[in-house]
């Protein structure tokens, strides 16, 4: 338990015995004071004045009066309809014994001990970009798997690929059509792919009558025939293989790969046993579920032409997840434009008799500053580009700083700049909330940004070294300046951001909290000597900035950035 947690039962008590007559206040009940100069804790009395017909500010008053200080409560004063409470320095001793014991597990917790959660995402495609607005399902998938992971939840995480779509289509067909025969080399494959996929888009438009050609290259590979598969199989291993690179390069921590093309015969055997319940009925040719009943329309599977739809693919995936894992949950990181087919799927399965929780981790696009991103317009930002010119900018930051370093110092600390923009720039934002893609934003080491986090890790570890060996203390009572005060809390409110996050998977509470870290471990490095102190409280500062560094780290590896120790 943490010693916040043990700082809010007490409070909890001493509110109970305050009030008496069997009032039992809980821990939603507790709220934090718009400013430290009032307190650590708060208790609102509204409910309690309606319940007992009396003024709040006169039962604020009568409850901080029949409390006194104990153990980690230091004060108690009434504040209008609040009882404020003031931890006292043991608390802030437990918070640093707490940090100084846990180290790279503070913050972890068994909540989710006995639960398998499945978070399906990475679900991009072959024969496409991977591009900027990929990045932000990709990190939000991982993180959410590592904040799991870190709740005590057994995690599954896995990718589901569309290798057999429209676009795969388009691709193969004029690959047959524009480019039989030829051999490109190995480093050129992927741009290929991609000059390929507009070209396909560009004939279409210009031909329509090509539209039947791509229609019937579409019908051969999900019946997995004809010349066409000599071609798939070939540029699948290509996409496959870059996927794979990508991934690996941002550590994603797959378990498994589903793809689209091993569900087809599975998918039609499903849809056949719906059509003999009812369940799935014939329109105009096309075969639909109709749930108009749930207000969400009409869920078309199979086209008239004979070929299936996402839908349809994503029962088949559901089920085949279900008995591979018989997850407790499974969480869908999709974008939000598919807010309303994942509702149709989650409608349609629940009418199958499909009862398991499913959640749907819906977030907004990635945006240029003149609009949305599209592959078949070669309108994107490609995942390369963007790393590359990250990276660029970050050597050339980091050889102006320090020119007496070689070449392999600048390419990690570039490294592990660049990577902590791209990461921290797609998960400081709420997830309803879009992300206009700004490069020099992206790349500020000033504020709310990832190199700013990892600056001040690394101004940390240098004060660290300054300060030589100096034995961690677990007493805060040396700790008697505001700043300390307010980083001690501030350090005990780490736990439970993980713990909300891994409920209600609002990711960018941690960016922020990491933020507000930083600024507040800022402010104290300028205002209090440190390494300069004397005695007990030096000693003591120095294991509040360990406790800070290893919070700081804790957290920036639960958004998957490394940290390093100069910069």
């Amino acid at each position: 338990m943490s010693a916040l947690h043990q700082a809010k039962q007490q409070a909890l008590r001493e509110i109970k015995t305050a009030v008496g007559g069997g009032f039992s206040p809980s821990m939603g009940d507790l709220a934090t004071p718009p400013d430290p100069s009032l307190g650590d804790l708060a208790f609102p009395c509204f409910s309690l004045a309606r319940s007992l017909k009396k003024n709040p500010s006169e039962i604020a008053v009568e409850i901080a009066a029949k409390i006194g200080p104990k153990e980690f409560i230091e004060d108690v004063r009434a504040q209008g309809p609040y009882v404020n409470f003031t931890l006292s320095k043991s608390f802030g001793s437990a918070v640093l014994a707490e940090i100084a014991k846990e180290k790279n597990r503070y913050g972890h917790s068994n909540v989710g001990d006995g639960k398998r959660v499945m978070v399906e995402f990475a679900n991009l495609n072959t024969h496409k970009d991977i591009h900027i607005g990929h990045l932000r399902n990709l990190f939000l998938g991982q993180t959410l798997v590592n904040v799991l992971n870190a709740s005590g939840y057994d995690v599954a995480p896995v990718a589901y690929i569309n290798d057999l779509g429209a676009h795969v289509a388009k691709s193969v067909w004029a690959i047959m059509r524009f480019h039989a025969n030829e051999e490109i080399p190995k480093d050129e494959r992927i741009d290929f792919l991609r000059r390929v996929y507009l070209e396909a888009t560009n004939a279409l438009e210009e031909h329509p009558s090509y539209k039947e050609e791509v229609a019937q290259v579409f019908r051969n590979l999900e019946d997995q025939k004809g010349e066409e598969m000599k071609i798939w199989n070939q540029t699948w291993q290509w996409s496959v293989d870059f996927l794979k690179d990508v991934y690996g390069e941002l550590s994603l921590t797959l378990e498994k790969w589903y793809f689209e093309s091993e569900l087809i015969s599975r998918t039609k055997k499903i849809i056949d046993e719906l059509i003999t319940k009812g369940l799935v009925v014939e329109s105009e040719g096309a075969w639909i579920v109709d749930l108009s009943q749930e207000k969400l329309g009409v869920n078309l599977l199979v086209k008239s032409d004979g070929t299936l739809l996402y839908n349809a693919k994503d029962l088949g995936l559901a089920l085949k997840k279900e008995e591979e894992y018989h997850p407790h949950r499974s969480v869908y990181v999709v974008d939000a434009r598919q807010s309303h087919a994942l509702a149709q799927l989650f409608a349609t399965l629940e009418r199958m008799g499909f009862v398991h929780e499913l959640y749907h981790l819906a977030y907004e696009l990635v945006t240029l500053e003149d609009g949305a991103m599209a592959s078949r317009t070669g309108h994107v930002i490609r995942y390369e580009m963007f790393r590359d010119r990250l990276l660029a900018q970050a050597r050339a930051s980091t050889r102006e700083r320090h020119a007496d370093w070689d070449d392999d110092a600048v390419e990690r600390a570039a490294r592990g700049v660049a990577f902590a923009a791209m990461r921290f720039g797609m998960l400081r934002q709420d997830v309803e909330k879009k992300i206009v893609f700004d490069f020099d934003d992206a790349l500020s080491f000033d504020g709310f940004s990832g190199p700013y986090l990892l600056y001040t890790y690394a101004r940390i570890q240098s004060l660290l070294g300054k300060a030589g060996k100096v034995k961690a203390v677990r007493d805060a009572s040396g700790l008697a300046h505001p700043l300390e005060r307010r980083l001690l809390v501030h350090l005990s409110n780490y736990p439970e951001t993980v713990f909300q996050s891994s409920q209600d998977y609002a990711l960018s509470r941690i960016a922020h909290y990491l933020y507000e870290l930083c600024r507040m471990y800022s402010e104290y490095y300028n205002e209090v000597p440190i390494a300069r102190a004397e005695g007990t409280e030096r000693a003591a500062r120095v294991s509040l900035t360990m406790a800070v560094g290893e919070t700081l780290k804790n957290g920036l590896t639960l958004m998957g950035i490394e940290t390093i120790k100069e910069m």
